[in-house]
């Protein structure tokens, strides 16, 4: 153990293409998708399927699929990848935190002492696919006296609109950016112009990834797959990235008291899945498996729910106080962006370095998978990583409700 904090090694990474809304993955399941991420993930790796000890998925819209039971998520993943039945599997969920909260849960697990807990290698996934969030009755049960009838006046609810506000807070999740980013002298012009850049940024990493004949994205697999009329897709660059321009942006309404956030400056709604492979460094070298990248720090923070976009604030400061590191000593950063107006509100509360900070785009460019997003940043980050040659790289997000999560990795090949 490093200062008390135990080895525990990044051992494989993968990533799909993200899709955008009713686009080509749209017709996927959330257990497809992982299925896929995972398995790309277990081949990187080279570990035998027999080594891995546990799986811990995360998937934030449930009962989105027709042709699935989203319930057995975890646990079908794992069987699907060909895992032990002995192989224990566990959800997880914190909204758009939740694939990140899947590697601190394996990370907890193997940490343990083995009498607690015997895990040395932990499948981690997250997969979401949004086109899919379903119309829901609320009708309750029990019409009379049978308990499988249900009373026909029910109220019909579109279950993505309703997760999007926050009643107990009597908010929604783009006025608390409004009002994070209002509250940190944010203005409208700021955040169309990082949107922007965001689109500039993912265009350029499409452009230069390995799949392009590049060094860009390698974290990110090509899917083979049909698109809504049946047609062969070859998917290699994430769907969501497009061209537009500050004045295309500026023509959109806001939609939030203070006017910073809009259809054009906030996240795309998206469809995607992404894997990360843990295991206990010792165990690793014996296994053969690569050891270059450790998880180095993590922190998991509340904060003023109407202020929903400042929780990576905390969370990366107790990150950082884990792996005992400074701020400055972080060479790159993944900050998901939920909104531009609360990505700009982190930046300038951390004084964040744009020029290390989402340098192949972030979510306003790519998408926000909700749960497959954590996952996403620390593969991205990990092989851009790699491809810079720097020690240290964090990725955080913020959480609907209030909350804020942040892993750090450190490369032990730099010294």
């Amino acid at each position: 153990m490093r200062n008390g904090f135990p080895h525990i090694v990044i051992a494989g990474a993968a990533r799909t293409p993200v899709g955008i809304k009713c686009g080509t993955l749209s017709h996927s399941t959330a257990e497809d998708l992982a299925v896929i991420a995972s398995e790309e993930a277990i081949t990187r790796s080279g570990i035998d399927k027999n080594d891995i000890d546990a799986a811990i998925g995360a998937n934030v819209y449930q009962f989105t699929a027709p042709d699935t039971q989203d319930i057995y998520f975890p646990r079908n993943v794992a069987l699907r990848c060909g895992l032990k039945t002995e192989t224990p599997a566990l959800m997880v969920q914190r909204i758009c935190g939740s694939g990140l909260q899947t590697v601190v849960n394996g990370f907890q697990q193997i940490a343990l002492p083995e009498a607690v807990d015997d895990t040395n290698v932990a499948l981690c996934f997250g997969a979401e696919v949004m086109s899919r969030a379903p119309r829901i009755m609320r009708s309750p049960r029990c019409s009379g006296t049978n308990f499988w009838e249900f009373r026909e006046d029910g109220e019909i609810e579109d279950s993505m609109l309703a997760s999007l506000n926050h009643d107990l807070a009597n908010t929604t999740m783009m006025r608390t950016a409004d009002e994070y980013g209002h509250k940190l002298g944010v203005t409208r012009d700021e955040c169309d112009a990082f949107a922007v850049l965001s689109h500039q940024r993912a265009r350029r990493a499409n452009r230069e990834s390995h799949l392009n004949g590049g060094d860009a994205l390698q974290g990110m697999f090509a899917i083979d797959t049909i698109d809504l009329d049946d047609h062969p897709v070859h998917l290699a660059r994430d769907e969501c990235v497009r061209d537009t321009t500050v004045d295309t942006l500026q023509r959109l309404r806001g939609l939030t008291p203070h006017g910073l956030v809009s259809p054009g400056n906030a996240s795309e709604i998206s469809d995607g899945g992404a894997t990360i492979l843990l295991a206990d460094r010792k165990r690793a070298e014996k296994l053969g498996l690569d050891t270059q990248f450790e998880i180095a720090g993590y922190g998991i923070s509340g904060v003023e729910p109407r202020l929903m976009g400042r929780g990576p604030i905390p969370s990366i400061r107790q990150a950082l106080q884990r792996a005992g590191i400074e701020q400055d000593d972080v060479d790159l950063w993944e900050i998901n962006e939920a909104f531009a107006a609360q990505f700009l509100g982190v930046e300038k509360e951390l004084g964040l370095d744009r020029e290390k900070t989402n340098v192949n785009g972030g979510a306003i460019a790519i998408g926000h998978p909700l749960a497959a997003t954590g996952t996403r940043l620390l593969v991205d980050l990990l092989f851009e990583m790699k491809r810079r040659s720097v020690k240290y790289g964090c990725a955080s997000a913020c959480i609907g409700g209030g909350q804020g999560i942040a892993v750090i990795l450190r490369n032990t090949q730099v010294s």
